[in-house]
Order: structure tokens, then C-alpha cells, then sequence
């Protein structure tokens, strides 16, 4: 996957995956059933679906492209409008303005909760009611992620494969060690790697 020159950081992508953003009900609507037929909800998967593809936000012209098949001025200003009215008021998505003509947009988050605020003589508060996560096929992932979980897995079934030939007598205690210490090595390497490039993704995954 190659990244287009404004693309985010993984870290800045990383974080709008593992981070949840609440929502009141009237801007969580635009994730419910009700809505699937309506431009707002519309635009906010073609965002997600479009961007995860490029690593980067999209532009007007890229989401007009996905959504009617064509490149129109008054398709374009329709998605603006509509962006700027609700969905970025909302904090669903963001703007980014690279110059005066050169305005692109990605979701804020990819795992929304609805909450509830609730008056009370103790003071405000809020409830969570529930959560929408958009569809993990549409997540900015970087490929390193992939990578290196793909490493971790094929490490563990190689412990696995010496530990079960070692108990059946098939390999000797020495070579068993130097197998052993040089894979648990390897994968300390990669969980480390994970855990500070990807903290919380693995397990969101999984």
C-alpha cells in the first residue's frame, strides 16, 4: 500500500481507530439503521472505505467520484454542504486544509458510542447507551501492523512445533534450547515493536 503525500502518520491514524468518540443521540443517528439510505451516512463510508485505501484523506472530488460517478461541481458542493452542516459539526469528520484549494477529510474516529446526558442535583452527567464501530475492512491499518502480526503468529506455531517435537523425543535437549531461546527472542522483538507502534489495535483486531 503506497501513501500519498498527505497521508497521516500511523500514529495519528493508529489513534483515530483505538480511540472511541462519544456522541449525543442527535448526531449518532447518522449511524443507525434509519439513516443507511440518507447522504450523511452515505459520505461517512465513503470516507472510511476511501481513505483506508489511500492512508490518507480524501477530497471532495474522490468522494463525488464513489458516491454518484461523476466529478461534478454541484455533487461536490452538495458533500460539502452536507459535511460542514452535520457530520463536522457533529465531530464525525474532520477537516484538513493543506492550502486554499486543497481541502481533504477523514472520520475523526472509526468507533463512535452514543451517550445520553442526564441532569441530575448532582450534577451532569452522561450514560453510554452503545457503540458503532465502522466496519474493520474500512479501518486505516497501516501494512506494517499486518507484517508483523503475520511474524508473531508464525513464531508462536514454531514454538509450538519444537515444544510437541521435543515431549515426542524428535529433537535433542540442546537444539530444542538454542530453538527456543532464538524464537522467544525474535518474538520479544516483535511484541515490542507492536506494543509501541500499535499499542491496542492488536487486541481490537483479534
Amino acid at each position: 500500500m503506497i501513501k500519498e503525500e498527505h497521508s497521516l502518520d500511523d500514529v495519528d491514524l493508529i489513534n483515530r481507530i483505538t480511540v472511541v468518540k462519544n456522541l449525543k443521540e442527535n448526531c449518532f443517528k447518522y449511524f443507525e439503521e434509519s439513516s443507511k439510505e440518507l447522504l450523511t451516512h452515505k459520505i461517512i463510508f465513503s470516507i472510511a472505505k476511501l481513505s483506508s485505501k489511500k492512508m490518507s484523506p480524501v477530497k471532495l472530488s474522490e468522494i463525488s467520484l464513489d458516491l454518484f460517478d461523476v466529478n461534478e461541481k454541484s455533487k461536490q458542493d452538495t458533500i460539502r454542504l452536507t459535511i460542514e452542516k452535520s457530520l463536522s459539526k457533529c465531530g464525525i469528520v474532520e477537516k484538513l486544509r493543506y492550502s486554499s484549494n486543497n481541502v481533504r477529510y477523514i472520520l475523526t474516529s472509526y468507533r463512535f458510542k452514543k451517550i445520553k446526558e442526564i441532569d441530575s442535583f448532582r450534577g451532569d452527567r452522561t450514560k453510554s447507551l452503545e457503540l458503532f464501530e465502522i466496519p474493520k475492512l474500512f479501518w486505516p491499518i497501516p501494512d506494517e501492523f499486518f507484517q508483523l502480526t503475520s511474524k508473531k503468529y508464525g513464531i508462536n506455531e514454531a514454538i509450538k512445533k519444537i515444544n510437541s517435537d521435543f515431549d515426542n523425543d524428535l529433537i535433542l535437549r540442546g537444539k530444542y534450547d538454542d530453538l527456543n531461546r532464538e524464537f522467544s527472542e525474535n518474538l520479544s522483538k516483535i511484541q515490542k515493536k507492536l506494543s509501541a507502534k500499535f499499542s491496542g489495535l492488536e487486541d481490537l483486531i483479534n
